[in-house]
């Protein structure tokens, strides 16, 4: 056996407590947690302890300089089965999209964002569900270009997606479509 990644993490920060050393893991709830964490779950909560380790070996302490943070997508149905003691263990903060960030971004590339922001909050509210609305994070990616892609995002990513989530609801989703939208919210687009 070997120490693994999370372990060597540890050992560095102990040699940096005067530092916050932050490991952050991205969609944890796709993991199994109670295998990933094991015993780990009860060192996270008491710090000041160390515990014998199931593979053996010297009892193991998590530094209090030591900081998880965990992403995850809430739409994704594995967020179900977080157990409450994994919960108990962290801080859930919910991030929705962050509209200013948006347009501080499309200002700076010299896009138009009244209507492209207009265009996604008028999806959230027709989602009415906080956990399945449409981030940002879509227009993010191609700065400057963004005004010759935006079509084949909301083509190729939004409709798909609101689709699904509206399925069988042709009614719902067709307002939101780039033909019905380009001619309202996102005319500066085309």
């Amino acid at each position: 056996l070997e120490p693994g990644r999370f372990m060597n993490f540890c050992k560095k920060a102990e040699r940096r407590d005067d530092a916050p050393c932050v490991l952050i893991i991205d969609e944890i709830n796709r993991a199994n947690l109670s295998r990933v964490f094991g015993e780990l779950m009860y060192l996270l909560e008491y710090r000041d302890a160390a515990a014998p380790l199931a593979s053996g070996g010297r009892p193991f302490k998590i530094p209090k300089n030591v900081y998880l943070i965990g992403t995850m997508n809430t739409a994704d149905r594995s967020i179900a089965l977080i157990d409450h003691a994994f919960r108990r263990r962290f801080s859930f903060i919910f991030l929705g999209p962050e509209y200013p960030v948006l347009e501080r971004f499309l200002e700076q590339h010299g896009l138009p964002s009244a209507g492209l922001i207009k265009a996604v909050q008028k999806i959230n509210t027709a989602i009415n569900d906080r956990n399945y609305e449409v981030g940002i994070s879509f227009f993010l990616a191609d700065g400057d270009s963004l005004k010759n892609t935006l079509q084949e995002i909301w083509q190729g990513e939004i409709e798909p997606y609101l689709d699904e989530y509206f399925y069988g609801q042709e009614s719902k989703v067709e307002p939101l479509r780039w033909t019905s939208l380009v001619k309202n919210e996102l005319q500066d687009w085309i």
